[in-house]
């Protein structure tokens, strides 16, 4: 039954005009991901399926993963703060060069208060 889905699904595609570039309709798109993502799910091989349907392996790739990228095109909201539990740490350097690395601020404070 699988053979003969990947032939009917070949001369679908392949009676699609212009082999470079070419605009699939989505119907037909749709369909060929269902299978691919069906048959990568039974273990078949990209590399065999793209030499099953005539496409670039790429395409099966993206193709076969289509169904479930659709469900997240959506963009969230997203709220970036910042990790608490990562203590920033700075660098002191006198005008001489004279260097004191990786202090946290109270420690900085401090440094700069004692040496006034």
């Amino acid at each position: 039954m699988a053979q003969r889905d990947a032939e009917k699904l070949r001369r679908e595609l392949d009676s699609v005009a212009g082999r470079q570039g070419r605009c699939f309709p989505e119907g037909l798109k749709d369909r060929a991901s269902r299978w691919l993502s069906e048959r990568r799910a039974a273990g078949v091989t990209v590399s065999v399926l793209a030499a099953q349907l005539g496409l670039a392996e790429g395409t099966v790739l993206r193709w076969s993963t289509r169904s479930a990228h659709t469900q997240t095109r959506t963009l969230l909201p997203v709220t970036v703060v910042p990790d608490a539990s990562i203590e920033r740490r700075l660098s002191v350097v006198s005008p001489s060069g004279f260097r004191i690395e990786e202090l946290t601020f109270a420690e900085a404070a401090a440094l700069l208060k004692a040496l006034g």
